[in-house]
């Protein structure tokens, strides 16, 4: 009988056949909404490089005004590497891939994103993902189904190549095996974006990696593109 939902989630074994839809279909089934994340993640959604840094110095400041001194930096950077926002559990990298898909998908028609002369900033998502990893936080961290942000930016529909070049110049896995035993090939030739295979594929990712159910992206590329 296949466990619940919330069984896998909390579990975060790998997974196959039934158990494998049922996680699946309930990620899928999420969709982008800004209210869902928490205020610290607000920053990273918008691209805010300046929030991001003036939150991470508050954080320092205030430990220090505690009397800490030794590692206060790598201390102030742990709640971005704690960061697990939306219910499938994004980390800190992801969120900000997913904030950087929902503005270009909206082209920023709202006006949230506009110049400084209007006084908004243009986002800056690149150098989020960036500070990031330069305070510590895992490039490769996974969400609840062991994607990661390399993997939201090379294998959906509305796919961010510029900023998955940035992740692997930060050192993301292009094999990086989701909690299904896939990888980002196997989930961009399943959308059918033929620049992302061909992205991935310039960029090493393996033809003969074989998901849990025994599926290789070499099994399925002849079907479906």
């Amino acid at each position: 009988m296949a466990r619940t939902v919330e069984e896998l989630i909390e579990r975060r074994s790998p997974l196959a056949g039934a158990e494998q839809r049922i996680l699946r279909e309930w990620v899928a089934q999420w969709t982008f909404d800004i209210d869902e994340f928490g205020p610290l993640a607000q920053a990273l959604v918008r691209g805010d490089i300046g929030a991001l840094r003036r939150e991470y110095q508050r954080q320092v400041e205030q430990l220090r005004d505690q009397g800490s001194e030794d590692g206060v930096e790598y201390r102030a950077a742990q709640v971005y590497r704690d960061m697990r926002e939306t219910r499938i559990g994004m980390p800190a990298m992801e969120v900000v891939i997913a904030g950087a898909q929902y503005f270009v998908s909206r082209r920023a028609a709202d006006g949230i994103v506009a110049d400084s002369r209007n006084g908004r900033r243009t986002p800056d998502h690149e150098g989020c993902l960036r500070f990031l990893a330069d305070i510590g936080v895992d490039v490769d961290g996974e969400d609840v189904a062991g994607f990661t942000a390399f993997m939201r930016a090379s294998q959906t529909k509305h796919s961010r190549l510029d900023l998955a070049e940035v992740l692997l110049d930060l050192g993301a896995d292009v094999n990086h095996r989701s909690r299904f035993g896939g990888v980002a090939l196997h989930e961009a030739i399943m959308a059918q974006d033929r620049t992302a295979v061909a992205f991935l594929s310039r960029n090493g990712a393996d033809m003969d990696i074989r998901d849990n159910d025994g599926v290789s992206p070499r099994d399925i590329v002849s079907l479906v593109l």
